[in-house]
């Protein structure tokens, strides 16, 4: 099967498997550095702040650069962009592992940030494109899976590889790994496309106007202001609390990563009989019952419970919203996708940099109380929105 092949209708399940390895492989790159903060800040002879700024820029040049990958997309076709952007991705994260200073390692995380920033999206517009709206939310739940593991794995093993060998061993292996995917993916066949779009700025502007699309947006943006930004200082905050080391907290907070995958388990058959609203209601108080814990209390055992709830947060909200966005503007589809993933990470870009502020100065419980606090307007307004949507466009 060759990379000029075209898709039919659904979506195999080995080429299932391969999208759900490329977010493995981005999860792992993007969750790597939270449990390795302050061991990378003691290695670089610099700040915690420092180090975060150099996370918080992935983040910015992640999000930033999704609305170009959808361009890319369009133009190159899917699986041709996905590969090019993990090639990018690997030649990013090699230079990471050797980065001598804070300074260029940021760069470095810049350049790896907006290239891994064409991989996820990539992802959601092949199952969008090839899987029927009411059989889509099961895939996206297993692509969620995949991020889920790369999650558990990241937390675990980049905890325990700072403490025992070398921080930069994480940005080696998720370079190695992409580089990999990059060929293993000239087997996966390009999805139908519509006819290339000859304006495509264009038709992303025209894509945003939508007074739907941009809900589905703004939604985006806050919860990951409230969850992936936040997030980042989860291992920090329980490594502060306990006096535990990287490897211990890395392991706390790795069961996120395995709520996510068991969750989805749960969300795949509760999406048909529950409705969507229902679904990020569940969401989104678990995200702030999560939050609420942290603020409370940051030891081993509390740091579990949070994360186990933030994980069915980001299970039942996070594709619940995501399902939304790969079929609130079906025609603009390849534009929507990358807007609302962008939209994310700009979010958690700027959660992770007004979180640094609090986390410089040990005020993990302010950062964690303003994180539940975010999450009541979004659960309210997230699940009040979609039942109206419903009423207007027929579905669950």
């Amino acid at each position: 099967m060759t990379e000029t092949q075209i898709v039919a209708t659904d979506l195999p399940r080995g080429h299932l498997r391969a999208l759900q390895a490329v977010n493995t492989v981005s999860s792992l790159d993007r969750s790597a550095v939270a449990p390795m903060l302050l061991v990378m800040a003691a290695d670089l002879h610099t700040s915690v702040g420092a180090v975060t700024v150099a996370a918080s820029l992935y983040f910015l040049t992640y999000g930033l650069l999704q609305p170009v990958w959808g361009i890319v997309g369009a133009r190159l076709g899917t699986v041709r962009a996905l590969r090019v952007s993990l090639f990018g991705a690997a030649v990013g994260g090699a230079l990471s592992a050797l980065s001598p200073g804070v300074a260029l390692l940021a760069v470095l995380r810049c350049v790896a940030g907006g290239f891994f920033g064409g991989a996820v999206p990539a992802t959601l517009v092949y199952v969008g494109a090839t899987v029927p709206i009411e059989r889509r939310q099961a895939p996206l739940t297993d692509l969620m899976a995949g991020v889920a593991v790369g999650t558990a794995v990241a937390t675990v093993a980049a905890g325990w590889a700072a403490e025992l060998l070398t921080w930069r061993v994480m940005f080696a292996v998720t370079a190695v790994a992409s580089a990999g995917l990059a060929v293993y993916l000239r087997r996966v066949p390009e999805p139908p496309r519509a006819p290339i779009e000859r304006h495509p700025v264009r038709a992303l502007v025209r894509a945003a106007a939508d007074r739907w699309v941009l809900l589905v947006l703004l939604l985006a943006f806050v919860e990951g202001a409230a969850l992936t930004g936040a997030f980042t200082f989860v291992a920090p905050g329980v490594q502060h609390a306990a006096a535990a080391g990287a490897g211990v907290a890395g392991t706390v907070v790795a069961a996120f990563g395995v709520a996510v995958l068991g969750f989805s388990r749960v969300v795949r058959p509760l999406s048909a009989r529950l409705s969507t609203p229902t679904l990020l209601l569940i969401g989104g108080t678990s995200g702030m019952l999560g939050f609420a814990v942290l603020a409370v209390q940051r030891g081993i055992v509390a740091g579990v419970v949070a994360c186990v709830l933030l994980g069915a947060a980001w299970a039942f909200m996070h594709s619940t919203l995501q399902t939304w966005a790969t079929s609130v503007a079906p025609q603009a589809r390849a534009q929507v996708v990358p807007l609302f993933s962008s939209c994310l990470f700009l979010g958690g870009s700027t959660g992770a940099a007004l979180g640094g502020l609090l986390a410089g100065h040990a005020l993990y419980g302010t950062l964690f109380a303003v994180s539940a606090g975010l999450f009541v307007p979004l659960t309210v307004v997230s699940a009040v929105t979609r039942r109206r949507y419903l009423r207007i466009r027929r579905g669950r």
